[in-house]
């Protein structure tokens, strides 16, 4: 390749969900195939201010950020998708409310879109947006991943058609109390979105997995085809050859698995290049199990990633007649699944400028020249098995139809067998089903029976979370998916959780932040919640500096009123759980609170407790 090659500007998701110094998001929609709780927590992190430049926060991070978010933000992913993490946090399961999962049968067709849609407001209550469309999931896995972000100003900035479409489609998913699809589509019409420089957005597609999608086709005259992607088929790939006798460059980048098994037939390509595969997590992260499903071999029909790790992973179509440049990018692999619209799938089609083609050659210049096989791969014996458990994963989250119910014995689901007489279990018999809470021991659910019990649960660990796994001769995977409990939980629940996770001293550093509002950070880290000494045995309660202080409670209401009611109100919503988890941790801690609550007791007789009371959002 000649000329001068350009990398394309590195840009974490993170960093682009993060709303400016001044702003405060104000709602939250996004959607991704596959997700994991730890991604899920650094995404809320992001959105409220509150992460690091690693993408952590610390515990009273955590607890301000779900504060901040509840009721603004949905998380939208396809159900049996959600990956278990190795070591869950207890204070994840307050993160259920943030989550909604499709259940879409992925036997036919996925929930497959990447992208998220973000409304803020500043300080002087102007609303900005920001867009992000991409092929980057949910997971803390770091991929070779390409996304389009857009954001919101009138100078320089135009509508997108297409754009309304995505917005109602999310708003749909996402059942976000408050929010109405067509009104938010209709305000995502107005907005005038700015590009990156070099890129002219010409339209966002969405599909819904009805069928209505195209495939982007060479015209004849078509000087250059270049197709990136994880996942392949013959089918796409044949439709990339433009008609005419005039040659036409094609090439190729994928991952050696699918250049085994798609075979001779990619030796139409002028270049054919091969980056890793995506590795591929412990399958089955239980600590008793001595192996897991490996899923690097197994058959990509189903156009369907799991929680990748470090690899290709962007998703992308480039075509260039002459000085035209076009290129699509988005959640779409190059196969028919997905762009048959057998898929939902989210795409941003541009035209774009030398400087984004060299980019583009960046990232083919990184990749490996390799010739096309032979023959194709055929699958062994553990490669069917690996594609049985899948299989019978997929039978089960698209079954699903449980709730989950508490009572003084413990937790409880419930199969509601008007929606699946059968039960959720798969069809191949000798394949177990277990389930369990987020944090107890899995139990097997046995064939007919529509209840099973899950043992006792603290009310502070309570959650809609359900651990689910399917196993066969010593091979499992492992997966969370949602159980609906009715009513739903209320923010009892999370007070309970938080109270108990950051603990009375805790609580009362996460309070002097607040009205210090100085952007101070906590220490520790949120998905770090192994028992620690919470007061340090040689330290004096009295004299600890980072407690609130009188001065810093006056300071907070001089400079801001209406928000020291906020944290008054929360105040007098965790007191309680918070003066009950201070029996549990000692008599100095005891005394340390109760000089708290005379302190703060004053102050709200001093200022008036009726102006503060009668006031409260």
């Amino acid at each position: 390749m000649s000329g001068t090659v350009d990398n394309w500007p590195a840009l974490s998701f993170l960093e682009g969900l993060r709303p400016g110094p001044d702003e405060n998001v104000e709602l939250a929609l996004l959607a991704s195939y596959s997700a994991d709780l730890g991604s899920i927590g650094a995404t809320l992190l992001a959105l409220a201010g509150k992460d690091t430049d690693a993408g952590r926060g610390s515990p009273s991070d955590f607890v301000d950020a779900v504060e901040r978010l509840r009721g603004k933000v949905r998380i939208v992913v396809q159900r049996g998708r959600l990956a278990k993490m190795r070591r869950t946090p207890r204070i994840a399961a307050v993160l259920d409310q943030f989550v909604r999962e499709v259940d879409f049968d992925e036997a036919t067709h996925s929930w497959h879109p990447k992208a998220a849609l973000v409304r803020t407001r500043d300080a002087n209550g102007k609303a900005g947006w920001r867009f992000w469309i991409g092929s980057r999931n949910l997971t803390e896995n770091v991929n070779r991943d390409i996304g389009l972000l857009l954001l919101s100003g009138e100078k320089g900035g135009t509508s997108i058609p297409g754009a309304e479409d995505v917005a109602c489609a999310l708003a749909e998913r996402a059942a976000l109390k408050g929010v109405r699809p067509a009104s938010l589509g209709a305000a995502v019409a107005k907005v005038a979105w700015r590009a990156p420089a070099g890129v002219r957005v010409e339209r966002l597609r969405w599909s819904e997995g009805s069928g209505d999608m195209t495939v982007p086709v060479p015209s004849e005259g078509t000087d250059e085809v270049v197709v990136v992607s994880p996942f392949i088929d013959k089918t796409f790939l044949a439709r990339q050859a433009p008609p005419g006798s005039k040659p036409t460059r094609r090439v190729l980048l994928t991952t050696m698995r699918e250049i085994e098994r798609i075979g001779p037939s990619l030796a139409a390509f002028d270049d054919l290049l091969a980056l890793d595969a995506p590795d591929y997590p412990v399958g089955d992260p239980e600590p008793d199990a001595e192996i897991s499903v490996a899923a690097s071999n197994r058959d990509p029909v189903s156009d369907e990633e799991e929680e990748l790790g470090r690899g290709l992973h962007a998703k992308l179509l480039f075509m260039r007649s002459g000085q035209k440049r076009r290129l699509w990018l988005g959640s779409a692999n190059a196969t028919m699944r997905a762009w048959s619209g057998r898929n939902a799938e989210v795409t941003a089609e541009l035209v774009v400028t030398e400087s984004v083609e060299r980019g583009l050659k960046a990232l083919l210049g990184s990749a490996r020249l390799v010739e096309a096989p032979l023959v194709e791969h055929t699958s062994d014996a553990a490669a069917l098995e690996e594609e049985a458990l899948e299989r019978a994963r997929a039978q089960v989250a698209a079954r699903w139809a449980a709730q989950i119910g508490f009572d003084d014995e413990g937790a409880r689901l419930a199969h509601r067998s008007d929606l699946h007489p059968g039960g959720p279990h798969p069809d191949e018999p000798d394949i177990v089903l277990d389930v369990g809470t987020l944090y107890g021991e899995l139990v097997s659910w046995p064939c007919g029976q529509t209840t099973v019990p899950l043992g006792p649960i603290s009310p502070a660990e309570r959650s809609e979370f359900v651990r689910l796994r399917v196993s066969r001769a010593g091979r499992g995977l492992s997966w969370l998916q949602r159980a609906p409990v009715d009513p739903p939980f209320g923010e009892d629940r999370d007070h309970a959780a938080f109270v108990r996770f950051l603990g009375a001293r805790g609580f009362l550093l996460w309070l002097a932040g607040l009205l210090a509002d100085d952007g101070r950070e906590g220490d520790g880290d949120w998905t770090n919640d192994e028992p620690r000494n919470r007061a340090d045995p040689g330290m004096n309660a009295a004299h600890d500096a980072s407690l609130p202080t009188l001065e810093e409670m006056l300071a907070a209401w001089a400079r801001d009123p209406e928000r020291f009611r906020e944290i008054e109100r929360r105040v007098s919503q965790y007191l309680p759980a918070v003066l009950e988890e201070a029996k549990q941790e000692g008599s100095q801690t005891a005394d340390m609170l109760r000089r708290f609550g005379d302190l703060w007791d004053k102050l709200r007789s001093g200022l008036g407790v009726a102006e503060i009371k009668g006031k409260r959002p």
